[in-house]
């Protein structure tokens, strides 16, 4: 009889694709160009949240997004999006400085000094280790009747701002 042996659920998290609260990634989006202007848009945001998985015969990308963030608005805009994974030694300031300020205030791309380039319209960052470009397939936003654990709504969602869950098919990947 065999018998098996419990590990550290942090021990199946392989390769470079991996979400969870000491990496760094970057869900970057752009929306088409204002009126008078000839380059998109771009924004972006940190996020520790997601996977990679396999659903409806596809490889996808699973990210949470909350409705209050800006780079939502560019994600349902432009239905397709990169997922930038950086070295978390490298870009640390960089990255902090992402996740602390809002690109409705400023520009906060030129702030963190990252170089935007694009694959078929779609965002990236040259300075991304690896790049994921997906299309969305799926959203829907968290609702209270979907929790099974309410103690789950209450810790993450007293004021109510869930997250917008996407499901994106993975177009194309690039690593280094």
């Amino acid at each position: 009889m065999r018998v098996f042996q419990p590990i550290d659920i942090k021990d199946t998290d392989e390769g470079p694709f991996t979400f969870d609260g000491e990496g760094w990634t970057l869900i970057t989006a752009a929306k088409a160009p204002a009126l008078g202007e000839t380059a998109p848009k771009v924004n972006t945001m940190t996020a520790s949240w997601g996977g990679v998985t396999y659903v409806w015969n596809k490889r996808c990308a699973v990210i949470f997004v909350r409705e209050s963030r800006y780079t939502r608005e560019f994600l349902d805009e432009a239905g397709r999006f990169s997922l930038c994974f950086f070295d978390h030694q490298q870009f640390r300031r960089e990255m902090k400085y992402l996740g602390a300020v809002s690109g409705r205030d400023e520009d906060k791309i030129a702030g963190a000094r990252l170089t935007v380039s694009y694959d078929n319209g779609i965002p990236y960052f040259d300075e991304a280790k690896d790049v994921l470009l997906c299309h969305t397939l799926y959203h829907q936003t968290f609702t209270p009747e979907g929790f099974h654990d309410p103690a789950l709504r209450t810790q993450f969602y007293p004021n109510g701002d869930e997250h917008i869950m996407y499901i994106a098919e993975i177009r194309k990947v690039m690593i280094r």
